[in-house]
């Protein structure tokens, strides 16, 4: 001991922190993304405040001084003066109390500060639906965009925007009419990466570049694993969209169901992006994957859809227990989808002639689908 406080508890915060976030969080413990985001959260937050300080002078008091002072002028990441929200505080608190509870052991400290500290209130803001018209006129106006038909999925399954830009082809299960949701594509910091990761496929990497897309082999959460009962109507459009592609000049070396004019997997960003333009064309504020996401669960609940039904579809992980259950509600959680059917009009949407199918729910089965080139682009890992 020394001083009051042991020798271990002399060391920087900024190698003992460093040092527990590379051990423990970082893949393939944690997704690249989460690593590089708490990589991030050090680089412009904790370093400057705590970084050169002996891990026993951070005391309550001192954790206490941060968080006000987030509060207060946060440095944030996107530019902007003022505080931090009240949700990236508690966010930095939970790592910094994750930290500390280690560190009490490894270096001997006398307790964990965050503990006794106190953070601002997390209100949940109201999400971004879609009215049953603005639904109308937005998906008017999707029907000019070149990846419409990735639109209108994201709007018509509720898929969060990295599942739907990660699907390829032999995700769509004609015979039992449904998506299977099983890998997300994401852009994440190249220091983030770990080149040995067997459940990345890391896309043109090139250790030069600050950032890389990544396809993940599991989404978000295990629970985010599923199989999507998808309405005829999408179906329909589907098939279309597919040999469409099959008939056009576009490349598409992956076999993905989405892919960009030049083959390759569609940036989040970039969707996000047109998103916006066609918000903007049609006067209808903040629509983003998000938004479309939320609309789809909205839509179900009004039409009174199983909340847990609803939950399963978007593969949300608090509702793990209720999803054992799904198996037994096929036929609700079909009906659910076709409840959104109503706004899907295949006849404006499309002049070209209906499939012909006899059997609702398998209306599609034995179309056997174009096949695309196995070629990797460019030098995707």
């Amino acid at each position: 001991m020394k001083l009051g406080h042991s020798l271990e508890s002399e060391e920087l915060f900024e190698p003992a922190f460093l040092g527990w976030l590379k051990l423990y969080k970082s893949p393939p413990t944690r997704k690249p993304s989460t690593y590089g985001s708490y990589i991030d959260t050090y680089n412009t937050h904790f370093a400057a405040f705590f970084g050169q300080m002996p891990l026993y002078a951070i005391t309550q008091d001192v954790v206490q001084d941060y968080y006000q002072k987030k509060q207060l002028n946060g440095a944030r990441a996107d530019g902007k003066t003022g505080g931090l929200s009240a949700k990236t505080i508690r966010n930095h608190h939970m790592l910094l109390k994750d930290f500390f509870s280690y560190a009490q052991k490894k270096y001997k400290l006398a307790e964990n500060p965050t503990l006794e500290t106190n953070r601002p209130e997390v209100v949940s803001k109201e999400m971004r639906v879609l009215s049953p018209d603005e639904m109308k006129i937005f998906i008017g106006e999707v029907m000019r965009e070149t990846q419409r038909i990735a639109i209108l999925t994201d709007l018509f399954i509720g898929l969060r925007v990295g599942e739907l830009l990660a699907l390829d082809i032999s995700d769509v299960d004609l015979e039992r009419q449904t998506i299977t949701v099983n890998k997300n594509l994401i852009r994440v910091k190249t220091v983030a990466i770990s080149l040995n990761n067997p459940n990345i496929k890391i896309l043109d990497y090139d250790p030069e570049k600050k950032t890389h897309l990544v396809v993940q082999s599991t989404p978000k959460t295990k629970s985010s694993n599923r199989e999507i009962a998808i309405s005829d109507g999408l179906c329909e459009l589907l098939v279309r969209h597919i040999f469409t592609m099959a008939h056009s000049s576009w490349p598409n070396p992956n076999n993905l169901l989405f892919p960009s004019r030049a083959g390759t997997y569609i940036d989040p960003k970039s969707f996000e992006i047109r998103l916006k333009a066609v918000s903007k064309r049609c006067e209808i504020k903040k629509v983003n994957p998000h938004a479309l996401r939320h609309t789809f669960a909205t839509r179900l609940v009004e039409e009174q859809t199983p909340l847990n039904i609803v939950q399963g579809i978007l593969g949300h992980s608090s509702m793990e227990t209720t999803r054992k259950y799904l198996h037994k509600n096929e036929d609700v959680e079909r009906g659910a989808i076709e409840t959104m059917s109503s706004y899907l009009d295949i006849e404006k949407l499309t002049a070209a002639p209906r499939l012909n199918g006899a059997k609702k729910r398998s209306k599609f089965a034995g179309i056997v689908l174009p096949a695309f080139s196995a070629q990797a682009v460019g030098n995707s890992k």
